[in-house]
């Protein structure tokens, strides 16, 4: 397994180097001036020895190529510089706003998981009314936008009923409209998967055998079916869990989570570039990592594959 670990590893170095240039390249030549702009936010009157002076601090005034090699080189120690902005080192602004954003993923994950899993199992033993009931409800939730169930959810639980409060501060409380946001479209799609996945595994011989056995259809379905298709699922929950960390700016702006979303917001429209690096580094790393975590655990509830790495 750990060689395994290690050659996915190497072979995944050409794709995070090709992301890095990529994430370099697009906020680098990307129009504007950001000391421009900031210097004029802060009623500075810019003159061309102040610009020349901010460029050379940041490193701005060398040619494309040198900058990008000497960014990569303090990439891989995670050192990205001090945001334009605030005067601030990146690595404390994302400090500060990573935590909130992993507790609305993990939040936002559990609940997709939960709603996914209620929705297939439901849809394999329901009726057929009924299971055409649950395709509806799952293509209107994967079909609605997430800004909009946002805004369905505020009019509902805040507008109208008063269970909850749009601003809030951080607290637990305040996540939870947020996470049912991005739980619900993602448990829509997810519960899709895992219907299929179960009526698929339900033709298959030891399950017709544990049927002619009389065994109950709860005892089907967690002795023999969950462990012949957790290790897709794996996959499809990891892919899940990296676009719930990487797609929740929208969701973030619209309640006002402290969250990466807000600072990537910020950073945008301050043209601050050392945080928009780290932030699309920060995000591929992400989809990398989980993407990783699920092929491992898609080999270990895999026999013939764990084999086959070990074998290797």
């Amino acid at each position: 397994m750990l060689r395994y670990i290690l050659i996915r590893l190497a072979t995944a170095l050409p794709t995070l180097l090709g992301m890095s240039f990529v994430a370099f390249a697009i906020v680098s030549l990307a129009p504007g001036d950001p000391v421009m702009q900031e210097l004029r936010a802060m009623g500075v009157v810019p003159r061309p020895e102040d610009i020349a002076a901010i460029k050379a601090e940041y490193g701005l005034d060398k040619p494309f190529f040198p900058r990008y090699f000497d960014w990569l080189g303090r990439a891989l120690r995670f050192e990205f510089g001090e945001s334009i902005a605030t005067g601030r080192s990146v690595m404390d602004e994302i400090g500060i706003h990573l935590p909130s954003t992993l507790a609305l993923a993990v939040s936002s994950f559990i609940g997709a998981v939960t709603i996914s899993l209620g929705l297939g199992v439901a849809a394999i033993s329901a009726g057929r009314w009924t299971r055409a009931g649950l395709r509806g409800l799952t293509i209107a939730l994967v079909s609605v936008p997430s800004f909009w169930l946002a805004l369905l959810l505020i009019y509902a639980f805040v507008l109208q009923l008063g269970w909850m409060r749009l601003v809030g501060n951080g607290s637990a409380p305040d996540l939870i409209l947020p996470a049912l946001t991005l739980s619900l479209g993602a448990g829509a799609s997810l519960g899709r998967v895992v219907y299929e996945r179960i009526r698929s595994e339900m033709c298959e011989d030891h399950v017709r055998l544990a049927i002619a056995k009389g065994l109950s259809p709860a005892s089907i379905l967690v002795g023999h079916i969950a462990p012949r298709i957790i290790g897709p699922l794996a996959t499809a929950w990891a892919n899940t869990f990296g676009a719930l960390l990487g797609g929740a700016v929208i969701v973030e702006s619209i309640f006002g989570w402290p969250g990466l979303g807000q600072l990537i917001l910020q950073a945008i429209a301050q043209r601050d570039l050392p945080v928009i690096q780290a932030y699309l580094v920060f995000m591929g790393l992400g989809f990398f990592i989980t993407s990783l975590l699920a092929d491992i655990i898609v080999i270990l509830f895999d026999p013939q594959l764990r084999r086959e790495v070990n074998h290797e």
